[in-house]
C-alpha cells in the first residue's frame, strides 16, 4: 500500500471515529473527558481544595478532531481505486453518500455529519484541539497554496457554524503549508490564516504568538488542579 494511501486511510478512519464517538455518546455512553484528581486523605500529600468552599473544579471536555484530509473537488463519479482524484470507469468503483474508505472526504458529506454528530453528543465543549492537516491528497492539478487555504477555511467554517462560541486551538500539521513540510519564517502565511481564523477566541498575545510563530500558550482554567 503507497504511504498517500496509508495516509488517506488513516484520514478516512479518524473522522469517522469522531461520528462513532458521537454516536456512542447519543446511546448514553459517556464522552471521555478530563476529570480533576480527587484530593488525597493523606494530609502530606493531598491537593489543597480549588476554592474557600472546597467544591471540585468542573471537568474539562474537549473534541480532537485531526487529519481531515478534505478533498473539495471530491466527485460522486470518481474511482475510488485512485482516491476519489479521477473518474472511474465503472459505477462499481465509485464512492458512496458519505465517500469511501480509500478516498478523503468531502466537506459536504462525512465532514458535515461528523460535526453535526459532535454538536449532537456535547455541544458546550471547553476546547475543540484541531491537529491540523485539512488539506487533502489532491490531484497535482488542484494542489497549491490557494488550495490549501480553501480546505482550511471549510473546516473553520464548519466549526463555527457548528461551535460558535466554543475555542478552537490549531495547531499546524506538515499537510498545512506550500510546499508542504515548510516549518519557520517560511510557513508565515499558513500561521497567519490561523489565527485570523481561530484568534477570535484567544487573547491578543496568544494572537500574536500563532500568527509570528505558529505555537502559543492558552489556559482554559485557572482552577484546574495540579
Amino acid at each position: 500500500v503507497s504511504p498517500a494511501r496509508n495516509m488517506s486511510c488513516r484520514a478516512a478512519w479518524l473522522i469517522g471515529a469522531c461520528c462513532l464517538i458521537a454516536g456512542f455518546s447519543s446511546l448514553g455512553l459517556p464522552v471521555s473527558s478530563v476529570e480533576p484528581p480527587a484530593a488525597s486523605s493523606d494530609s502530606g500529600r493531598g491537593h489543597a481544595p480549588a476554592s474557600s468552599h472546597g467544591s471540585a473544579p468542573p471537568p474539562l471536555r474537549f473534541w480532537h478532531l485531526t487529519d481531515v484530509h478534505l478533498n473539495l473537488w471530491h466527485s460522486a463519479r470518481a474511482d475510488v481505486r485512485d482516491m476519489c482524484r479521477s473518474a472511474a470507469p465503472s459505477a462499481e468503483r465509485r464512492p458512496g453518500s458519505f465517500g469511501h474508505f480509500n478516498c478523503d472526504p468531502a466537506p459536504d458529506g462525512l465532514l458535515r455529519l461528523a460535526v453535526a454528530r459532535m454538536a449532537e453528543a456535547e455541544p458546550a465543549p471547553s476546547a475543540i484541539l484541531l491537529g491540523g492537516d485539512d488539506h487533502g491528497h489532491v490531484p497535482p492539478s488542484r494542489d497549491g497554496a490557494s488550495a490549501l487555504s480553501a480546505s482550511r477555511r471549510a473546516v473553520a467554517s464548519a466549526l463555527a457554524a457548528a461551535f460558535p462560541s466554543v475555542p478552537v486551538l490549531p495547531a499546524l500539521g506538515n499537510h498545512d503549508t506550500w510546499p508542504y513540510f515548510t516549518v519557520g519564517e517560511a510557513a508565515g502565511s499558513a500561521f497567519a490564516e490561523l489565527a485570523e481564523l481561530y484568534g477570535g477566541h484567544l487573547a491578543p498575545a496568544q494572537r500574536r504568538h500563532l500568527a509570528s510563530r505558529g505555537y502559543y500558550c492558552h489556559r482554559l482554567s485557572r482552577r484546574v488542579s495540579r
